[in-house]
């Protein structure tokens, strides 16, 4: 049972260092918080040495049955969010931040920069509008991803939008059959080449074996992503499912998007 169980982890780990050349290329990291990767060291040995650059990534829910605010307190709360927010950044906790565009319980995410998720978690709660139970914080990790996908911006008032995709298991999820490994390998040339020409900004799998598989964060308009994303061997092969959403974030922090509609 528990070579069963390792199984998830491992494939995971296999997607993410396949995927390391094609996420930092030649670029050094700009992130105050990130340290230059040693390409040399394995994904789980660097884990292992550095716990503290495991990413998490959280989703910020809306609630069933937020409580209702004035104009005023509305206002209030959301500069009290964004003051939390750069006050995050600046301890270098938080590394990515951003809004999704669809209107639904989906409000944003946060990635966290932390050494356990219970870390991340804590952190996430901090937020004004969490505490006054206008979002819920669910935290998945660790996020397989290296710095160097992530940058510094110097305009961070200034919006670019990408097409974010939430990969959960799809019908046909099997990671003990050689059918998967096979075309797991096809689908990391296929991720390390978009990522090579600048169509995939940021990409990993959750090494936590839950019912999340990954995300993908793509800097072209949603029907493109998805089209590419039919194309991706393991979409093909009914292993993944997905479910996408236009979000935005700082210009800069990623490779470039779309102009914010």
């Amino acid at each position: 049972m528990k070579t069963l169980r390792l199984i998830p982890a491992l494939v995971a780990l296999l997607w993410f260092s396949s995927i390391v050349s094609a996420q930092c290329g030649d670029a050094k990291p700009t992130s105050p918080s990130a340290k230059p990767s040693q390409p040399e060291i394995p994904a789980a040995a660097a884990d292992t040495k550095s716990p503290a650059q495991q990413y998490f990534f959280v989703f910020l829910r809306r609630p069933p049955n937020p409580p209702q605010l004035s104009k005023e307190a509305g206002d209030k709360l959301q500069e009290e969010h964004m003051a939390n927010i750069r006050k995050l950044h600046a301890e270098h906790k938080l590394v990515i931040a951003g809004p999704f565009l669809d209107n639904g319980d989906l409000r944003g995410i946060f990635v966290m920069k932390a050494g356990l998720l219970k870390e991340a978690q804590d952190w996430a709660n901090s937020d004004p509008a969490i505490k006054a139970g206008r979002l819920v914080a669910d935290v998945h990790g660790p996020w397989a991803i290296l710095p160097g996908g992530i940058h510094e911006t110097d305009t961070p008032n200034s919006l670019e939008q990408y097409t974010l995709l939430v990969v959960t298991a799809g019908g046909n999820w099997d990671p003990k059959s050689p059918e998967f490994q096979a075309v797991l390998s096809r689908h990391l040339a296929y991720l390390k080449k978009l990522m090579e020409q600048k169509t995939l900004a940021l990409a990993g799998p959750f090494l936590d074996g839950g019912d999340l598989k990954g995300i993908f964060i793509y800097a072209v308009p949603q029907d493109e992503a998805l089209k590419l994303e039919q194309e991706d061997p393991m979409t093909k092969a009914g292993y993944f499912k997905l479910e996408p959403h236009p979000w935005a974030t700082a210009k800069g922090v990623l490779a470039p998007g779309q102009p914010l509609k």
